[in-house]
């Protein structure tokens, strides 16, 4: 499968390239087993809040369940960015390599839900 590698220049602060949904995420820890974390995804990375503290540039593996079209996507990304966030630490992570078809699920997930916000929003 073909990944793409990408060249981010763009600012940590600036983070959203799209906007961001809520979505169970799967950390992988290190046992390698997975504990569930609720977080933010959009097309470019994820936050999640944990207790544990990465390192900024520390490699992140998640399984991602996008409800509403039944897929679940194995992503790795890079932290970017560790914060203090109601007593534990919020993580911004980068996708640095990510299958193309996984990306493509991703921005249709993404498109779906905000096509029914817009909706919700209108009503």
């Amino acid at each position: 499968m073909k990944k793409i590698k990408r060249n981010r220049k763009k600012s940590v602060e600036i983070h959203c390239e799209s906007p961001m949904f809520e979505v169970p995420l799967f950390v992988k820890n290190r046992n390698d087993g997975y504990v569930e974390r609720h977080g933010r995804l959009d097309i470019s990375g994820f936050y999640f809040e944990t207790d544990e503290i990465p390192m900024v540039g520390q490699q992140v593996d998640v399984k991602i369940i996008l409800l509403g079209l039944g897929k679940e996507v194995k992503i790795r990304a890079r932290v970017v960015r560790v914060v203090p966030s109601s007593g534990h630490v919020g993580v911004s992570t980068r996708f640095e390599e990510i299958p193309f078809e996984t990306e493509r699920i991703i921005a249709r997930w993404l498109d779906m839900l905000t096509h029914a916000h817009q909706l919700a929003v209108a009503v």
